[in-house]
């Protein structure tokens, strides 16, 4: 069984839906639809299978042991469509939810006769969940700090045992109301782990700020105090 955002990625002449998929130890394996919407040329697609960790705000990837795709090289003609399944080697639950990310990479055709150019491999990372046993935290935590060069310094923890998208956010000086800053950047956070961002400010905040975010899991109105200025 496939649950996950019901979406669709474009690549060049390539089309892979959805582009999320959350998988549970129950229900360890899922299905994508890739569609060559080219009407001219085949496209050759290559799937590689990673762990995804994050330190520091940093993601992590390394090959995967845990999850198997396949097939894992194929050709998909003109017009035509092919079904990559996904799932996981070991049923096994636990207490954070994993997270994987599948690649499907394009593999180029050889250069045709007196091209003269740079050839782009189109490259697509799908997000790849599974639950744990149960799901405990609370919404992130989210600091704010001024910067020593005048911008914003706005950091979220999530301490959930799962993932959390932050899609975009607009914060107002809680004082007046006045909108002073804009988050436009989508970032995964994932279990245990922090983010931050600097934002540029249309004016000084005056005291406290209140922040409406959109997150995959749905929106958020918080207060976020304006700490001392980060060295």
């Amino acid at each position: 069984m496939l649950t996950g955002v019901v979406g669709l990625a474009t690549a060049g002449s390539f089309q892979v839906s959805p582009v999320r998929v959350q998988l549970t130890p129950f229900n360890p394996t899922g299905a994508i639809s890739v569609r060559n919407d080219s009407q001219a040329e085949s496209v050759v697609l290559q799937l590689r299978v990673m762990d995804w960790k994050q330190e520091q705000g940093e993601d992590i990837y390394t090959p995967s042991t845990e999850l198997i795709a396949t097939p894992p090289i194929f050709t998909i003609a003109a017009g035509g469509a092919q079904t990559v399944r996904v799932g996981l080697r070991k049923t096994v639950q636990t207490d954070v939810q994993q997270t994987f990310r599948l690649y499907l990479t394009e593999v180029p055709p050889p250069p045709k006769e007196g091209f003269q150019g740079l050839q782009v491999a189109l490259n697509i990372g799908i997000p790849i969940f599974v639950a744990p046993k149960v799901v405990t935290g609370t919404p992130p935590v989210w600091r704010a700090a001024m910067t020593p060069d005048g911008k914003l310094g706005l950091s979220a923890t999530n301490a959930s045992n799962m993932h959390v998208q932050i899609l975009d956010a607009q914060l107002y000086d809680e004082q007046d109301g006045v909108a002073v800053a804009a988050l436009r950047e989508p970032r995964y956070i994932l279990a245990g782990q922090t983010s931050s961002w600097q934002l540029a400010l249309t004016r000084q905040p005056k005291g406290m700020l209140r922040a409406t975010i959109r997150t995959d899991a749905g929106s958020i109105e918080t207060k976020i105090p304006l700490a001392t200025p980060i060295p």
